[in-house]
């Protein structure tokens, strides 16, 4: 196994992130998914507490320590002041990442990330009240048209929906549904719910992506404060994929539903699946999920990702995590006699770096 340690990775799905001088709140906070301090005042005390004593902090924090010394964050400071890009490639280079698939949705680039990335399209950047303000019929000309524009003009690897935040995963391809739904006036947070309409939209997103040939990144299963959990689970959209002919990557395999997730991969030739976010918010869940995962998915349909943003300590991390991980997973499979040697090696590439790599053109 030893040959194989040195692999190369392709993280399939990443946010913008950029290398900041912080001190260790800052940098505690900044690699967190829960409510900051300022958006609940009267709780700051208990949220900067919770953060601190997240099993992912500490484990960030010591791997930190090996890298970088006891006093990490000035030495993370000094480094970034002399040359915060050239310390993001540090990173890279110590993770062996070599490429990055970017959904550009959340966040904004700020910095140059030094090594090769792609960008996907998030399909709810313009569903908003520019599209709602045009009729109907002109609302689904101008998205069809600037999802096309996106791939064939602006050289975008594939499209992104966060549909899951927004009304959920029991989608109904219906276009009178769609055309009531578009003229519903009821709110929540995000802006007008008009879920029919957004259903749709989908829809039209997944027959686009086919005709062009490209991926369909979905959110599925847990994420931040604002998702709906119990509309996530990726079952909800077997349906949908029984018969498409498509690329449908189910993005964070579902955590805590990666079961259903591998079962689909197994069943539906347009399913696939990533492991961000369970790799590395999860900590050693990572290794659970990776061997329950490859209990059923082809390894031909699983990728690794991190959903890393804001920091790039993240998208480190995680590839440092996963390194260890696959490699202990592939070898309990070897010594169940399920893979030999010489599978171990195509499996933990494929998973690694060339499923991404063949995917989204990395």
């Amino acid at each position: 196994m030893k040959s194989i340690e040195n692999f190369e990775i392709v993280d399939s799905h990443s946010h913008w992130f950029s290398a900041k001088v912080m001190d260790e709140k800052e940098f505690m906070m900044a690699s967190s998914e829960s409510w900051r301090e300022e958006e609940l005042p009267s709780l700051s005390d208990r949220i900067v507490s919770m953060n601190s004593w997240r099993p992912f902090y500490l484990m960030l924090r010591n791997y930190m320590k090996k890298l970088l010394g006891e006093n990490f964050i000035d030495e993370r400071n000094r480094r970034i002041k002399d040359d915060p890009v050239n310390y993001i490639k540090f990173l890279m280079e110590d993770a062996k990442i070599r490429a990055f698939v970017i959904d550009e949705g959340f966040g904004k680039k700020e910095q140059e990330i030094p090594v090769k990335y792609r960008l996907l399209f998030r399909i709810e950047t313009i569903i908003n009240e520019n599209l709602f303000s045009l009729p109907f019929d002109k609302a689904i000309e101008v998205f069809e048209e600037t999802l096309r524009s996106k791939i064939k003009e602006e050289n975008y690897a594939g499209f992104k929906s966060i549909i899951a935040y927004r009304t959920g995963l029991k989608i109904i391809c219906d276009e009178n549904l769609a055309r009531n739904d578009f003229l519903d006036e009821e709110r929540e947070w995000f802006g007008r719910k008009a879920k029919g309409f957004r259903d749709y939209l989908f829809c039209k997103t997944m027959e686009i992506a086919k005709e062009l040939d490209v991926p369909f990144q979905v959110h599925t299963g847990a994420g931040d404060r604002d998702i709906k959990l119990e509309l996530s689970r990726p079952s909800y959209l077997t349906d949908l994929v029984r018969k498409y002919e498509g690329k449908l990557v189910l993005v964070h395999a579902g955590f805590p539903f990666h079961r259903e997730s591998a079962w689909m991969s197994y069943l539906f030739p347009s399913v696939y699946l990533d492991l961000s976010q369970i790799f590395p918010f999860a900590t050693t869940a990572g290794r659970d999920v990776l061997r329950e995962v490859l209990q059923i998915a082809p390894a031909n349909k699983v990728m690794y990702g991190s959903d890393a943003f804001e920091i790039p300590e993240i998208a480190w991390i995680s590839a440092k995590l996963f390194r260890k991980y696959i490699i202990s997973i592939v070898e309990e499979m070897e010594n169940e006699e399920i893979i030999d040697e010489k599978d171990s090696s195509m499996i933990i590439k494929m998973i690694a770096e060339d499923n991404a790599a063949k995917l989204y053109g990395v």
